[in-house]
């Protein structure tokens, strides 16, 4: 009995869901791949993005420990983020 309560706990725990953070953006691209809010001033390192942006604004969907971050453009253009730095 005490091991299914153990059992069903640690499934609880891991259904929990891990939410990624939400900013809102405005972007200019300084070199491939590589964008800098005017809000801020943070870097955003993106995979593979084309996307010539100079004071448009996005979404940037963020979590540290996150795979699938995203730059999203308000025209619906999506980027994979790499990271983020200062």
């Amino acid at each position: 009995m005490r091991k299914r309560v153990v059992a069903v706990v640690l499934l609880l725990l891991l259904a929990v869901p891990v939410w990624a953070e939400y900013y809102k953006v405005n972007v200019r691209r300084l070199a491939s791949n590589l964008y800098q809010d005017t809000y801020s001033g943070i870097y955003i390192k993106t995979r593979y993005c084309y996307e010539f942006a100079y004071g448009q604004d996005a979404i940037l969907k963020y979590d540290r420990y996150d795979y699938d971050n995203l730059l999203i453009f308000d025209h619906g253009v999506t980027c994979d983020v790499e990271k983020v730095f200062r």
